[in-house]
């Protein structure tokens, strides 16, 4: 019985182990994903990488993403917490 019990905490660590391997390199090709997208969008503009002008259209585009981020850990949380502020009306 402990060998059995012992081998499903072994099976769930490793689970555990490859969605966390998963879940990064997701996100490091999302990250890649975006910004190939926006440097595509600061060339389109006739930026050229390396001048303060793209650079600041990089990091212009890089803020907003990290707007946009915010905005959705905020409604995340304010949906999280919408039992604390009691039923709607009151």
């Amino acid at each position: 019985m402990q060998r059995a019990a012992l081998l499903l905490v072994l099976v769930t660590l490793a689970g555990c182990a490859q969605y966390d391997a998963e879940r990064q390199a997701n996100l490091e090709a999302a990250a890649r994903e975006r910004a190939a997208a926006d440097d595509a969008n600061c060339r389109a503009s006739g930026l050229q990488p390396g001048t303060p002008p793209y650079d600041d259209c990089r990091r212009r585009l890089q803020n907003q993403h990290a707007r946009q981020t915010h905005r959705q850990l905020d409604l995340a949380d304010q949906m999280l917490n919408a039992h604390k502020l009691g039923p709607i009306g009151q």
